[in-house]
């Protein structure tokens, strides 16, 4: 199956029907990952709670234009040496080199 990664297990949705217990106390214990297949087309995923959360924040994050831009800046920043830490007051300055 193309585009797979191979940490996740392949199963069809039938299997993953009457399995389904066994795949929740994989996914909460062993944080594993299942992509459910229909008639060998992959229809969808059960990923643990965690990895759901990480993509939901990414999602939120790469919709926002306006954090996105402050990323992007300060990686720029970053690249050119210009470091900003918080001083003992809390407000931001440039750290030194």
């Amino acid at each position: 199956m193309e585009g797979i990664n191979m940490r996740h297990h392949i199963l069809s949705v039938t299997e993953a029907k009457f399995r389904l217990l066994e795949l929740a106390r994989s996914l909460e214990e062993e944080g594993r990952s299942f992509v459910l297949t229909k008639n060998g087309l992959a229809v969808g995923a059960l990923i643990p709670i965690e990895d759901y959360e990480a993509l939901e924040e990414t999602l939120d994050i790469l919709g926002n234009p306006h954090l996105m831009k402050k990323i992007h800046r300060a990686l720029k920043q970053e690249k050119k040496g210009e470091i900003w830490t918080k001083n003992a007051k809390g407000k931001w300055v440039k750290a030194r080199k």
